[in-house]
Formats: C-alpha cells, sequence, structure tokens
C-alpha cells in the first residue's frame, strides 16, 4: 500500500470498504443555499449520524476544526477551487472563470485526507483550457505531497446541449481524460445502467464515487442510484442536496448508510424509515 492507498482508505468505513460522504462546500458556489445556511449546524448533525466524509470548503474548516477532534469523526476532503458561476453572489450561469482558491499544504496543515476539483465541460474555450491547468496543477501538488485527488468531470458548459448533459457517453468521455490528467479518486454521476456502469467502473480502474447531483423530488430514486452504484462497484456516494434539502435529512443518511453498508435493498430502506412517495 502506497501513501494515497492509505489516505484513501481514511475515506471509507473499516467494515464495509464503502463510504457514505456528505459535502456541505455548496455555499462556496452556490452563496447561502437552501439546507445550508447553518452549514456548521448541518455539519454538526451530520457528524452525529456517523457519516464517513464530507467535503468542505478552506473557510468552513478553518472554524470547524474543534468537530473534528475524536477518532470517529468523518474524513474530510478539502474543496479547493472555485469555479465562477456569476458575477452576482447567489446566483448560478455559466462558468466565467475558475481559479485555484487553496493550497495542497493548507490540506496537510488541517489535516484533510484528500482534496478535490472540479472539472467542467462545455465551456467557453479560455475558461475550458482554465479549468483543465487547474486541475493539472493540483494534480502535480497532490502528487507532490501524495495527498489523493477526487477529480469531479461535470457537464455544466452551454457548448453542451441540455439534452446531452446526462449522456453516458460524454460523462464517460470526461472521466476517461479526468483519469488521464491525474485523479487518484472520481466522483461522477451514476449513468442509468448498473451494468454498464459496472463496466465503466472496471475500465477507469481508480476509486469511483457516486454524486447526487440536483435536488430529485423522489426521495426513492435517490436510494435506487445509491443501491445500483454500490452494487455496480463504486466506493461510494457523495450526496448533498438531496440529503440536506430534505426535512428527513436523518432518515435518508440511515437509509444510505444501510444501502451502502449492509446492501439492503433500496426498496426496504425506504419502506424502514418512511421514506416511500
Amino acid at each position: 500500500m502506497n501513501v494515497k492507498e492509505f489516505r484513501i482508505s481514511k475515506l471509507l468505513n473499516p467494515k464495509s470498504g464503502k463510504a457514505v460522504i456528505i459535502p456541505v462546500d455548496h455555499g462556496l458556489v452556490m452563496g447561502n443555499v437552501k439546507g445550508l445556511s447553518d452549514p456548521i449546524e448541518t455539519l454538526k448533525s451530520l457528524i452525529d449520524l456517523k457519516i464517513d466524509g464530507t467535503l468542505i470548503s478552506p473557510g468552513i474548516a478553518k472554524i470547524t476544526l474543534d468537530l473534528f477532534v475524536t477518532r470517529d469523526t468523518p474524513a474530510r476532503i478539502l474543496t479547493a477551487d472555485l469555479p465562477l458561476l456569476s458575477n452576482v453572489p447567489g446566483e448560478t450561469r455559466e462558468v466565467i472563470g475558475h481559479e485555484i482558491i487553496s493550497t495542497v499544504e493548507f490540506a496537510i496543515k488541517y489535516g484533510f485526507d484528500a482534496v478535490k476539483v472540479l472539472l467542467p465541460w462545455g465551456e467557453a474555450e479560455g475558461i475550458q483550457m482554465e479549468s483543465i491547468k487547474t486541475v493539472v496543477h493540483l494534480s502535480n501538488e497532490c502528487d507532490h505531497w501524495d495527498i489523493p485527488l477526487m477529480v469531479e468531470p461535470v457537464l455544466w458548459g452551454s457548448a453542451i446541449p441540455a439534452e446531452k448533459k446526462s449522456d453516458p457517453e460524454l460523462i464517460e468521455h470526461g472521466a476517461r481524460m479526468a483519469l488521464e490528467i491525474g485523479a487518484d479518486i472520481l466522483k461522477i454521476p451514476y449513468t442509468g445502467d448498473q451494468k454498464k456502469f459496472e463496466d465503466l467502473v472496471k475500465r477507469l480502474k481508480v476509486p469511483i464515487f457516486v454524486l447526487g447531483g440536483p435536488r430529485m423530488k423522489n426521495v426513492e430514486d435517490i436510494l435506487k442510484i445509491a443501491e445500483e452504484s454500490i452494487r455496480a462497484g463504486a466506493k461510494g456516494i457523495v450526496f448533498g442536496r438531496n440529503v440536506w434539502q430534505n426535512p428527513k435529512m436523518h432518515d435518508i443518511v440511515r437509509a444510505l448508510q444501510d444501502i451502502v453498508h449492509k446492501n439492503i435493498e433500496a426498496d426496504e430502506a425506504a419502506g424502514k424509515y418512511g421514506l416511500e412517495s
């Protein structure tokens, strides 16, 4: 086992070898987003629920160290970049700039287990290369310090038609290119077909974590994505808005933990915690 593999193991539940990661870094891009108006209180609740990990921004990291002083607290992944979606705070439109906002040295100083960076695709040409350079820089820094880099390729830009933003082939292209650039971990969408996703996971070789994406109306859908992703070989799920924007956050986390760690089916977990439509 090398140093990066050792650090990746810290993200995973020691019994199941999988992870339920609930990020609270959305305010970095979205501002005072619904469900995270008090990110510290939300984080406290998630820690009490024994999640396996979280993603947080540098600013939140500096004011929450006291929450992570015991051995049984979640792993932390540093969100180290800012893809700016508008020059009006709180609005989300098109990526107009992409910059690194923290350092791998900061991640080490504050005891993080990994670093995360976005790789948006479909942007204007100059911004697209800016995003790629951001990932390249962090990849090189993470290699220098033996810190795992989680890359999240997303199909955000206007160059990609709306009907293609969930296209499995484009998702695979984006993931493959992120891998080639230097990702140690990939955070990608579930492509909708368990067998094809299993094949994709095998081809990509590095640990795969599945993102939750925009808020879904039906909780059962997000539970089903978790079930099929894990059965296809994903190492874990990274679900944010579909968890803390729901008034049944506690029950959703417990259902996800049962699915990911105990191989319980989504329908059974939904019934157990009263999450049926």
